[in-house]
């Protein structure tokens, strides 16, 4: 790259910007037998010779005359503003524009506002200019008052009346409530976001459908997770109690009490598992039998666990309490498994949670360490 650079620094000619680009200094370093030197050069622009000149001015004044075709009339009448050209293609020739009458069309083509309805004559004149070359384009016009639709026309004698109405030293311009015999109300037009908060409300009003749908869900889904994992407590104090010589009806009414009792010292404390048993032990103090209560208490609980208990308590109606505390402690057993599965795939879903904020301190701690680094290389 050294030779490359060494090679290609050498030259022989400055370039020259096109004309109207302006001049330019280059920084050179000038090497002779005796020694090296920086110099610096200017550089002037291109410059037209005579017959370029000549040859631009001729082209942009034939470019005027055929605009100025195409925007009046064969008699040379406008009644519309003109769009004046600035500068014309591929051609640097600088216009300047002037009028005889700029009350009635200005240096700029627009028209004025007094233009009489018989028409005003107006000299429009051009100067070309390139360097030291100049050449002069003029049209006499005759300038007509500018054909006003009816909105444009109310909207001039709305203007009429209000400057009538309005004294020069007034701080407000008073705006005309009769114009042509009618009541006017007039408001001002502005960044209007009311229709945009209505829209948002209305979107608003109904996105909450779904979310009461979703936050049902997620409360259902929360119901579940509670009664799982209450379920291996619950069988686990049914089989205290049977062995303890109580009955399941009787067992179901210890799990009840203790349970209100907890409840009546922290009312925080709602275990929806519990809950379900309670109200199966109101029914059965409501005169519902025990079968009917049980089977209740499975189809209101919905869980897969609940259902079975619900099988075994009807069983034990039929068989008695030695074959409900077999069947319970296989249950037991069956739970606990059940609640150290579920056990580790909650662990494997909070470690899941933790990529992210992982990966977002590891990119903190590349950062801790590489700025300092790149901040003492440069």
């Amino acid at each position: 790259m050294f030779l490359w650079e060494t090679k290609n620094s050498h030259v022989y000619s400055l370039p020259r910007k096109e004309y109207g680009q302006g001049s330019y200094e280059e920084t050179l370093k000038a090497s002779t037998s005796e020694g090296t030197a920086e110099i610096q050069i200017t550089v002037e622009e291109q410059q037209y010779s005579q017959s370029q000149i000549d040859q631009n001015l001729k082209a942009a004044s034939e470019f005027l005359t055929q605009w100025f075709k195409s925007k009046a009339s064969s008699k040379n009448i406008i009644n519309k503003d003109l769009d004046l050209p600035s500068q014309i293609p591929d051609n640097p020739t600088e216009l300047f524009w002037s009028t005889s009458s700029p009350e009635i069309l200005s240096w700029k083509g627009k028209l004025g506002k007094d233009i009489p309805s018989e028409g005003a004559s107006v000299n429009l004149r051009c100067t070309l200019s390139i360097g030291e070359g100049e050449s002069v384009w003029e049209r006499t016009l005759t300038v007509l008052p500018p054909v006003l639709s009816e909105t444009e026309l109310f909207q001039k004698e709305i203007q009429l009346e209000a400057e009538n109405l309005t004294d020069e030293d007034s701080q407000e311009l008073l705006l005309p409530s009769m114009v042509q015999g009618k009541k006017i109300t007039y408001r001002q037009l502005g960044d209007q976001n009311s229709w945009k908060i209505c829209l948002l409300s209305l979107v608003l009003g109904l996105g909450i459908f779904p979310l009461t749908k979703e936050k049902e869900k997620q409360a259902e889904r929360k119901r579940f997770e509670q009664m799982q994992k209450d379920y291996p407590d619950i069988i686990q104090k049914l089989i205290l109690f049977l062995r303890a010589g109580l009955s399941i009806r009787m067992a179901m009414e210890k799990l009840s009490k203790d349970y209100l009792i907890r409840k009546e010292e922290d009312q925080n404390v709602i275990r929806y598992a519990y809950e379900e048993i309670v109200k199966t032990w109101g029914e059965m103090e409501g005169g519902v039998y025990e079968k009917e209560a049980y089977e209740r208490f499975g189809r209101r609980c919905g869980l897969a666990e609940y259902k079975v208990l619900s099988v075994l308590l009807v069983q034990n109606l039929k068989k008695g309490n030695q074959s409900i505390l077999e069947l319970l402690e296989r249950e037991a057993v069956s739970a606990g498994e059940e609640r150290l599965r579920r056990a580790r795939i909650q662990g494997e879903e909070a470690s899941t949670k933790l990529l992210l904020p992982m990966i977002l301190q590891l990119f903190v701690v590349l950062i801790i360490l590489m700025v300092p680094a790149f901040i003492s290389f440069f």
